[in-house]
């Protein structure tokens, strides 16, 4: 019977039980993940390591981190981020692997989100069709809907603001109280005001249990996010309610870091809090960390706001005497802050960069100390390398080294090119990439051709004959045309074949909407020198230089301009300003109006809001003209104290979502011109010089009333 029992068992079909489904990621890595982030990964970790040690040692630990939990999500977006950012030869292998992961797994939602996540960008259709068969498979797993939203965000080329609102909502659902970076910079840009309030109400719930310093940080998130979701009428029980939160701050952390109290002090900041409280809060990170760059900017900011940049940028005499000032104060600030790379590498040689007149020695000691510091700590960058080009052949000093900073230029840019562009840009904003990479590779020629001819050895700038002589691409850009025929100007000379020189330079000089502005007390015009100096040397008279130099009456128009006409209308707008006042743009019928962009982060802006300030001030009594800014900071309550500590009264209205869901790409400051029927007629700035700026500005808003 025994035999007859077991043969009947092995006989009979196996019926295994059901495999339960592979875990997913919650919205928060587990303790023993997050926990390598804070400390094995931070940033302060990090950046103490030279670059290819850094890049190596985040992978291994991030790969380390995936083989020991793989069913975690944040070591997978670590790694991806990593890879495109850091090794771009590198990333279509680590794509090609989380791709056949999904084909191997495609019941999987995980595998499915990595293979979308990694081909986002590269080949977004195939990254859709990825995220959204995980989707379907796990509604309640977050991490796709947040990927769906950036692909469907504002400034793609697959844009589309519902989509991308419900994917936000799907993924708020999920996890309400996130405070992922990349979550909330989707939800400030299309989750709707509802959304926002709601989150906002999860994360102050979350934090008020909180007690771990490293996730207390995440106050400042919920804050900009407060500020954001009520009127500015309210934003004084806010800053109310910050300062307990600050008390409540202050007792958690016994043993706080150098950027814990740089965390408070941008919290006394916004709360507004006496100039001593906040003085006090600068100085208490001063005293606890002398040497560190925390200390550094509080020490430095201190220095620029007693010591103010001139505002003619023609003056001479005021931007030496600054620089002189500044040169004094960062020698104290190099034996100060010893453990600052800034301090001790880069701002020494920023001080010589564009000066003229300087030291010849000195630059050259900091420019060699600049150049071994970012070749061992930082990615290898065009950028880096064509500034310490520039500054060689703008001084005419050992042209040679030109040579070789830029012998691997054309890799560099390729780089930098895979970084920048992906499949998913609109229009507008490939073409503003194509652009500029076009620019860096007529700079690096440039740089290339001038260093040939300052050694006299033409040979050197041979190989880069065929880009400088390629046709340009079709789209025409002044200053990419301009730069061209510049550069062709150049080659001819090196060959000997001056007359064809002057008739390229003569070209450039027509391609360029306007000559170059003064910068710090100088203006640096290549073009115009170096046609100049070969039409001496053929023996040119004065006179004719004067006619042949002559721009045409067409060029000297778009000089005086400076503006562009926006290629879609400006919707209409109903936006409270800091005192609560809402504006809408029918109410502004009649007026002429001005509408600055700018944001408190931008130093540009800040260069460019006295002159808004000044022209407000001489027209605010005007009924048929109106000047309003629109702030893109995403914290608001940054705002107010900005504008009080500068005396600005203009009026401001927090327009981050406005301006991020107009425009496909955005770049501030901007200047808006909007005509007496709500017409948005103008973009760009006044051409000319700055002390011209409120007079150029007054003459385009009165040439639309």
């Amino acid at each position: 019977m025994r035999v007859f029992i077991a043969v009947l068992l092995i006989g009979a079909p196996r019926i295994l039980p059901a495999q339960p489904p592979l875990p997913l990621p919650g919205c928060q890595p587990r303790s023993e993940v997050q926990r390598v982030f804070d400390d094995t990964l931070s940033e302060k970790t990090l950046e103490q390591m030279k670059f290819p040690a850094r890049v190596a040692f985040r992978r291994q630990a991030l790969e380390d981190l995936i083989a020991r939990y793989p069913r975690e999500v944040e070591p997978y977006r670590r790694l991806i981020k990593a890879t495109k950012e850091e090794n771009t030869d590198g990333y279509p292998a680590l794509v090609d692997r989380y791709r056949k992961q999904a084909v191997q797994n495609p019941d999987d939602p995980l595998a499915l989100y990595i293979a979308g996540l990694a081909l986002s960008g590269m080949d977004t259709p195939r990254s859709v069709n990825y995220l959204e068969k995980a989707r379907k498979k796990a509604p309640n797993f977050a991490w796709p809907a947040l990927e769906l939203a950036n692909i469907y965000s504002p400034g793609a080329k697959l844009a589309d603001k519902k989509r991308a609102g419900d994917q936000m909502a799907a993924f708020f659902s999920a996890c309400p109280s996130s405070t992922d970076s990349d979550a909330q910079r989707q939800l400030s840009r299309t989750g709707s005001d509802a959304l926002q309030r709601s989150v906002a109400v999860a994360v102050r719930t979350r934090l008020d249990k909180e007690t771990d310093p490293h996730r207390l940080k995440d106050y400042e998130t919920l804050w900009g996010l407060e500020f954001r979701t009520h009127p500015p009428q309210q934003h004084d029980a806010l800053r109310r309610q910050l300062a307990a939160d600050l008390k409540r701050l202050e007792k958690l952390n016994p043993n706080p870091d150098a950027q814990w109290l740089v965390f408070l002090k941008s919290g006394y900041q916004q709360s507004n809090a006496p100039p001593e409280t906040q003085k006090a809060a600068e100085d208490r990170v001063i005293q606890a960390f002398p040497h560190s760059d925390e200390a550094y900017r509080i020490v430095s900011g201190r220095w620029e706001k007693s010591h103010p940049e001139p505002e003619d940028q023609k003056d001479a005499a005021a931007w030496a005497r600054y620089r002189s000032q500044y040169r004094e104060a960062l020698k104290d600030w190099m034996a100060r802050f010893m453990e600052s790379r800034e301090v001790q590498h880069v701002l020494r040689f920023d001080s010589f960069c564009y000066d003229p007149d300087a030291p010849r020695d000195e630059s050259l000691r900091a420019l060699d100390d600049y150049l071994a510091d970012i070749s061992a700590y930082d990615q290898p960058v065009i950028g880096d390398y064509l500034r310490a080009a520039d500054f060689l052949v703008q001084h005419k000093w050992q042209p040679r080294r030109v040579f070789d900073l830029l012998r691997n230029w054309d890799k560099l840019v390729d780089q930098w090119h895979a970084r920048m562009l992906n499949d998913n840009l609109p229009a507008e904003s490939e073409d503003i990439w194509i652009a500029n990479e076009v620019i860096l590779r007529q700079r690096a020629a440039g740089c290339l051709l001038v260093a040939a001819r300052l050694t006299e050895q033409p040979g050197e700038a041979e190989w880069v004959k065929p880009f400088v002589t390629r046709e340009l691409p079709p789209k025409r850009w002044p200053v990419v045309e301009s730069q061209y025929w510049l550069n062709r100007g150049r080659l001819a000379m090196l060959e000997g074949s001056k007359a064809d020189a002057l008739a390229y330079f003569q070209k450039a000089l027509k391609a360029r909407k306007e000559p170059p502005r003064p910068f710090e007390g100088h203006i640096e015009d290549d073009l115009m020198a170096e046609a100049r100096a070969l039409w001496q040397q053929l023996g040119g008279t004065e006179t004719a230089w004067n006619v042949w130099s002559q721009p045409p009456v067409k060029i000297q128009e778009l000089a005086e301009g400076g503006w562009t006409k926006p290629a879609k209308p400006l919707p209409d707008f109903a936006l409270a300003d800091l005192s609560g006042k809402t504006w809408r743009l029918k109410a502004l019928a009649g007026r002429a109006v001005l509408i600055n962009v700018w944001a408190t982060w931008c130093g540009p802006c800040k260069a460019e809001l006295p002159h808004v300030e000044r022209l407000y001030q001489k027209v605010k009594g005007r009924p048929d003209v109106q000047i309003l800014t629109f702030t893109i900071d995403q914290d608001p309550g940054v705002v107010a104290p900005f504008m009080k500590e500068k005396g600005y009264t203009f009026p401001v209205l927090p327009a981050y979502s406005f301006v991020i869901g107009l425009l496909d790409s955005v770049a501030i400051p901007q200047n808006w011109i909007v005509d007496g029927k709500g017409v948005w007629r103008f973009a760009g700035a006044p051409g000319g010089p700055d002390d011209q700026w409120e007079d150029a500005m007054l003459r385009q808003l009165e040439s639309v009333r």
